[in-house]
């Protein structure tokens, strides 16, 4: 029986996937793929245009794949620290959420991370050393430590009286009479 390569438009389970150029029989890609818009015939014109889809979706996931390992070096081994406010018993109000770390990371590292990227396996609720790992991208983690500190409230130095600048001799002073005259 005579094969057809046709190149699948549609998934099409246990054949292949958008893209894919699948040599198939005549009779399967003339009564179901083709009148379904499953597949299209791959003529040479088609096959090249398959193969430069193909090449491009490669180079861009090749680009993809360089920028995360660009973050996941920038942020590995890195810490940063976050300053909550603690209770008496040194316990936190809330906790600390993906979204405070990624906060964290852009301002103090300068990376912009994606909250959905970082794992946080237990809620942050007191103070100390986390280790966190963070997947920047399929196949590429990165790990930061995250130090959780009490939040201290900046003292302000009282004001010292200013004291009164020396005259000039002779000078008098406003509100003082000089009785010697």
């Amino acid at each position: 029986m005579p094969s057809v390569k046709v190149v699948l438009i549609k998934d099409v389970p246990s054949l292949g996937q958008i893209g894919d150029v699948s040599s198939v029989s005549a009779g399967y890609a003339r009564n179901y793929l083709l009148p379904r818009g499953l597949a299209v015939t791959a003529t040479a014109k088609r096959l090249a245009d398959t193969h430069f889809h193909q090449e491009l979706a490669d180079r861009r996931e090749a680009a993809a794949r360089a920028e995360a390992e660009g973050i996941a070096g920038a942020l590995q081994g890195q810490a940063i620290t976050i300053a909550v406010v603690v209770g008496d018993q040194g316990r936190m109000h809330g906790q600390i959420t993906n979204q405070d770390v990624a906060s964290a990371i852009r301002e103090q590292l300068g990376v912009e991370i994606d909250r959905h990227t970082l794992q946080i396996d237990s809620p942050i609720r007191s103070l100390g050393r986390y280790l966190l790992p963070i997947r920047v991208a399929a196949g590429v983690e990165a790990s930061i430590t995250l130090e959780v500190i009490e939040y201290e409230e900046p003292e302000e130095e009282p004001e010292e009286p200013e004291e009164p600048e020396e005259a000039e001799p002779g000078a008098v002073e406003v509100g003082e009479f000089d009785f010697s005259r």
